[in-house]
C-alpha cells in the first residue's frame, strides 16, 4: 500500500523532513519554536474541518545569530493546488521585513535544507506539470528544489 493510500494517523508516525530540519537547526546553534500542528505530538480531532490558513500555519520560527525566519518545513517536492492557492495569504499575514516567510525543503539525501522564499515557490510551481495522487485525485506540482 502506498503511503499516500494510508488513513491519515497512520501516516503521520514520523516527520521526516521536521526531523532533518530541526536537527539542521539544532546542528548550526539556532533558536528554534514549534509555530505551526505537530501531528504526532498534538494531533487535533477533526483537524480538516479548519480554516485552511490554520491547517496550514507555518511550522516553525527560527532564530539565527542575526535573522529571525518564520519556516515551512517541506519533507517532499510536491505543493499542492491547495497549499500554492494560499500562498498570495499566507505571504501576507505570516511574512514581515524583519521575519520573512521562508519554505525549508528537507531530504534525507541532501546535507542541508533547501530554503526558498515564497516567491520563488510560486514561480517554481508555475513551472512544473500538474499531476494528481492517484489515491484522493488532489491536484500537486513537483517543484524543481
Amino acid at each position: 500500500m502506498k503511503g499516500n493510500d494510508k488513513p491519515y494517523l497512520e501516516r503521520i508516525k514520523t516527520n521526516l523532513g521536521e526531523e532533518l530540519f530541526i536537527s539542521y537547526c539544532n546542528a548550526k546553534g539556532y533558536k528554534i519554536n514549534r509555530l505551526g500542528f505537530d501531528e504526532r505530538a498534538g494531533y487535533v480531532e477533526n483537524f480538516f474541518n479548519l480554516n485552511p490558513l490554520l491547517r496550514n500555519l507555518p511550522d516553525f520560527v527560527v532564530n539565527t545569530p542575526n535573522e529571525t525566519f518564520v519556516v515551512c518545513v517541506k519533507g517532499t517536492a510536491n505543493l499542492k493546488k491547495q497549499e500554492f492557492d494560499l500562498l498570495p495569504l499566507m505571504i501576507e499575514w505570516f511574512s514581515s521585513k524583519k521575519a520573512p516567510l521562508v519554505y525549508a525543503f528537507c531530504f534525507d539525501d541532501r546535507e542541508k535544507p533547501a530554503l526558498v522564499y515564497p516567491e520563488k515557490v510560486i514561480e517554481l510551481y508555475q513551472k512544473a506539470k500538474e499531476k494528481r495522487y492517484e489515491s484522493d485525485g488532489v491536484i500537486y506540482r513537483s517543484l524543481a528544489v
